[in-house]
């Protein structure tokens, strides 16, 4: 136990979270000068000079989202991108959605709504040679992966949530593609990510966002180094797609009575960690359903203890118990 040790320690305890998913893609140079580095949505994205290229570093910790903000939104003016409130004026919604312009419900459910429509009503052609605009793709029921992207983000501005389309690579580890996918703004919770067909809230750290509109540049070259996303991959599957839970699990680890002080170590499912430091316990907020071990100390020695979440969004443990729980 000397990293616990060494945890315990650091004047770093307070919060300290560590990201499980991550890719490193190795890039050509005509590539790699399109890359958008920082913050996109979930994700944090570096980049790395090498010869010839550059090395892209894409991570991300998943947890469940923090708030629910209500639809229809308060104010889009915080979007900070005018663009993505535009819509043609002759696209309207079609029968299956219209009844959410006037319902007041959550702004996120609202997102998965629309992207499960265009997911269930618009097949997924690649080889589709048509118009690849909102109202097209919804007249034809087919479209490439940019035909759907548009459509959902028209559905979204229709509905008065700001969204765009995000250009980028999708890169598998034998086989690497131009992309696009969108982007939903949602108040407190910022700029959401979303692919039709494949997820709502997040995507995973496969996806490259360049910047440009054409796709122009070779993709030789183009490769993962490394890859792990196992937070994506235990995201919960609903109606064909990947949602992002709200709120998530609540996960209360109460001291000893006889121990003030507790310092615990939350190992997740997917391998991401979280360290907290209280007087009297220390909580856990936003964990997603699966198996965690927390390793912890009070006033003597660590300790170990395993246990299961599930659907029960607030869980209380007594640190110092033996619990295999399944919640």
């Amino acid at each position: 136990m000397r990293w616990l040790e060494a945890l315990v320690g650091s004047a770093l305890l307070c919060t300290v979270s560590a990201s499980a998913d991550e890719a490193l893609i190795v890039l050509p140079t005509a590539l790699a000068a399109r890359v958008e580095t920082g913050w996109r949505s979930t994700a944090s994205i570096g980049l790395e000079g090498r010869p010839g290229g550059a090395l892209a570093t894409i991570s991300q910790t998943v947890q469940a989202l923090s708030a629910e903000p209500a639809f229809p939104l308060a104010s889009l003016g915080g979007c900070g991108d005018q663009t993505a409130v535009e819509v043609p004026p002759t696209f309207s919604l079609p029968a299956g959605l219209t009844a959410l312009a006037d319902r007041p419900s959550s702004a996120v459910g609202v997102v998965e709504r629309v992207v499960v429509f265009v997911t269930q009503k618009v097949r997924l052609d690649e080889n589709d040679t048509g118009p690849q605009d909102s109202a097209s793709v919804l007249e034809r029921g087919r479209g490439r992966c940019s035909g759907r992207a548009n459509l959902a983000v028209g559905l979204l501005r229709r509905l008065g949530i700001p969204a765009r389309v995000v250009q980028g690579l999708l890169i598998g580890e034998d086989s690497v593609r131009w992309h696009r996918w969108g982007e939903a703004w949602l108040g407190p919770l910022g700029w959401l990510p979303f692919d039709p067909g494949a997820s709502v809230g997040l995507v995973g750290v496969r996806y490259l966002p360049l910047r440009g509109s054409g796709e122009g540049s070779s993709l030789a070259g183009v490769r993962l180094e490394r890859l792990d996303e196992r937070g994506y991959l235990g995201v919960p599957v609903r109606n064909g797609l990947r949602v992002l839970p709200t709120g998530g699990v609540t996960l209360r680890c109460v001291a000893p009575a006889h121990q003030a002080n507790v310092t615990a170590l939350l190992l997740g499912p997917d391998g991401s960690r979280w360290a907290r430091h209280g007087r009297g316990g220390v909580v856990f907020t936003g964990m997603l359903p699966g198996r965690y071990r927390i390793v912890w100390r009070g006033d003597g020695p660590s300790s170990v203890l395993d246990l299961v979440l599930g659907a029960v969004p607030d869980v209380l443990v007594e640190l110092g118990t033996p619990v295999e729980a399944g919640t």
